[in-house]
This record gives structure tokens, C-alpha cells and sequence, in this order.
């Protein structure tokens, strides 16, 4: 499929911030951009109201329904071969699927445990974001795009170690489980600014702020519109302003 517009593709964009950052790339007309998600019927019914949306104008031929759930290696697989098929290159890829569940075990054992709680969230936030982008390295490998070469990771203020030890409204007893799989993919995000930086990536991670979403039941007090900006941010600014770092509202935040 020939495009001249930068190919990019967006994971769990199908709701929440991932459908904001969607809306606002289509908006621009330089992007191409894949709608990702684990169910296909919902991508559709997302990409159908976001072409609908009197309040933004966007282009049906700008979007694209891609299935791919970040929890199943032949999700991920098939997600890669449809792209390979499709563009035969991929520039830019936003690992931004992810979970925010319960946070600790059901004390009458109703629910999960305790390592079940933390490999589910730990499934879709880290290892899900660093299998996909394992698996679409060869074809953001092939973009020769300028813009091109960019991967970035939905992060959280509460990745942050450096607030979690004070007292406030980042303390580290807010959200454990959660918080530690975006200090965790600090980690993942490093290194691959580090081994792919050569080759000229640019690699970073973007702090959203509490946004009103499904992840939190609609409690977030910042309108996602506002904080799917900041996803934005991390495949538009210049290499200077986010390579390597987790960006929010204020700039460059504290490890």
C-alpha cells in the first residue's frame, strides 16, 4: 500500500488516551496510523467515531484497524506480518496498552493473588510493550522516513523512584503494583535508547498526568484530550526534547 505519510502504529487506541493521540496524529495529515487493539470489532467502532467527529476533522484514509493484543506472542506476530504485508516498513510505534488493576488480593481470597495480580499487570505494561517492539524492530529498521525511527512508551508520574520516596501525592503507597511496571519500563526504555540510538532512533516515554479513563474507572482529573498531547509530544518534538527521558506536563521528570 503506498503512503507517503509517516506509518505509525498506536497499541490500545481503540479507547483513552491511545484514541486521543490517535485523533491528534490523523488531525495533522503527516500520519498514517494504525488503530491497534485486542478487538477488532472495537478498533472498528473507534475508527468509525473518530471519522465521525465534527470537533476534529480526520480523514478515514489517514486510520487503519490493526488486532493486536500485547499479551499474545501470535497476536503480535500476525500484527507484524499484517504491517510487513500492508507498508513494508513501519516508522513510528507507541507501546501505549496497558492495565491498572486491583492492587492488592482479595483478603477472602475471591480474587487473584498477589503474583498473579503482579503477572498480569507485568504481562500487558512491560513485557507486552518489549515484545512488541522487539518484533516491529525490523521494520522500524526499513523507515527512511525524516520522523521516522521513533519508539515510545506510555509512562506514569509514578514511575518515578525519586517521588515515590517523599510523602505526597506521588507516594510510593499509591498504586504499587502498577507503578512498578512503568519504573520497569523506565528501565526497557533506557535500553533501547542505548543499543538503538546508533541507528538513529529516537526512544522515550511520556507522562500523561491522571487522566479521566478506563484504566482508573474514570476517576483521572485531567481530560485525556490534554494528556494523549503528551503521546504526542514523544513522536513529533525534536530528538533533544525527549530522547532517553519520561516527559510530562513540566519537561523531562525525575527517575
Amino acid at each position: 500500500m503506498a503512503n507517503d505519510k509517516l506509518i505509525i502504529l498506536i497499541t490500545g487506541a481503540n479507547q483513552g488516551l491511545g484514541y486521543y493521540a490517535a485523533q491528534q496524529l490523523a488531525a495533522t495529515g503527516k500520519y498514517h496510523v494504525l488503530v491497534g487493539g485486542r478487538n477488532s470489532s472495537k478498533v472498528k467502532t473507534a475508527i468509525e467515531t473518530l471519522t465521525s467527529d465534527t470537533a476534529v476533522e480526520v480523514q478515514a484514509s489517514s486510520l487503519e484497524p490493526i488486532q493486536i493484543d500485547v499479551t499474545s506472542d501470535d497476536s503480535i506476530r500476525a500484527a507484524v506480518e499484517t504491517v510487513q504485508k500492508n507498508h513494508g516498513k513501519l516508522d513510528c510505534l507507541m507501546n501505549n496498552a496497558g492495565i491498572a488493576g486491583a492492587q492488592a488480593a482479595a483478603t477472602d481470597g475471591s480474587g487473584p493473588n498477589l503474583r498473579e495480580l503482579y503477572r498480569q499487570h507485568y504481562d500487558t505494561n512491560l513485557f507486552g510493550a518489549a515484545q512488541t517492539t522487539e518484533a516491529f524492530l525490523p521494520l522500524l529498521r526499513k523507515s527512511t522516513a525524516s520522523g521516522g525511527k521513533r519508539i515510545s512508551f506510555t509512562s506514569s508520574g509514578l514511575s518515578s523512584l525519586n517521588w515515590a520516596s517523599e510523602d505526597g501525592p506521588y507516594s510510593a503507597a499509591m498504586y504499587p503494583i502498577y507503578r512498578s511496571t512503568k519504573t520497569a519500563l523506565s528501565m526497557i526504555m533506557l535500553y533501547y535508547v542505548k543499543t538503538l540510538e546508533k541507528e538513529g532512533f529516537v526512544v522515550s516515554a511520556s507522562d500523561p498526568g491522571y487522566c479521566a479513563t478506563n484504566l482508573n474507572g474514570n476517576s483521572g482529573f485531567k481530560d485525556p484530550r490534554e494528556g494523549a498531547k503528551m503521546l504526542v509530544q514523544s513522536v513529533v518534538e525534536a530528538k533533544e526534547k525527549v530522547h532517553g527521558l519520561v516527559v510530562g506536563d513540566a519537561g523531562p521528570e525525575p527517575w
